[in-house]
């Protein structure tokens, strides 16, 4: 029998610990749409990925583990129509504002994965027009919001945002990526039906006489 190291299980505990804290927050998933965002200008050495998470959340969806999802490109940092129209979606400014807040209202922060940048209008960096902000975003990030709730909307009920990094400013910082956060909802999912299994095989014993 092949016998696994103290250090192993440690390090099998720890990515345990990891999982079940980066979905801690994220009960009742089936309720959730998941927004997903991506660059339109995906290098193709990593469009495959691309590709691999929109088919883990099509999985997800298929087995009732989140109610929908839906992928979208990054909006414009502003709108080129008439700002006050009322169909606009938001901009990349707001969109990302509005992370932000859900952040900074749960103790984490968007950084590094979401980063606002001054750039200077004049190509010398010299003029008298002021620099203006713009804001770098991750290739590919989720947002989850109640199913009933419409993302456009100010009053949307914003369930979160990956990537997030937890204690920030501290030595126990930790940016929790997509990647695993669909592999702790994953776990999360197998894990009940486990139970699941066990508990019907179980049933099924107690009534054998």
């Amino acid at each position: 029998m092949r016998r696994i190291s103290s250090s192993a299980r440690r390090m099998d505990m720890l990515r345990d610990k990891e999982r079940s804290s980066v979905a801690a927050d994220l009960e009742q998933l089936e309720t959730v749409r998941i927004d997903c965002y991506m660059r339109p200008d995906v290098p193709a050495v990593i469009a495959d990925t691309i590709t691999g998470v929109i088919n883990r959340l099509q999985a997800l969806c298929d087995s009732g583990i989140i109610a929908d999802y839906e992928v979208n490109h990054w909006p414009l940092d502003h709108h080129v129509t008439d700002e006050t129209d009322a169909t606009r979606g938001p901009t990349r400014h707001e969109l990302v504002a509005k992370f932000e807040r859900w952040a900074e209202q749960h103790g984490y922060t968007l950084k590094p994965a979401f980063r606002r940048e001054e750039i200077s209008v004049s190509p010398l960096g010299i003029g008298c027009d002021d620099p203006y902000k713009r804001i770098r975003v991750p290739v590919i990030a989720l947002a989850l919001y109640e199913e009933d709730s419409e993302p456009e909307m100010e009053t949307a009920e914003l369930r979160g945002v990956v990537p997030y990094t937890e204690h920030p400013d501290t030595d126990d910082e930790r940016t929790y990526t997509v990647d695993e956060w669909l592999s702790a909802v994953e776990t999360k999912k197998s894990d009940v039906r486990t139970r699941t299994s066990r508990h019907d095989q179980a049933t099924q014993l107690e009534g054998q006489q």
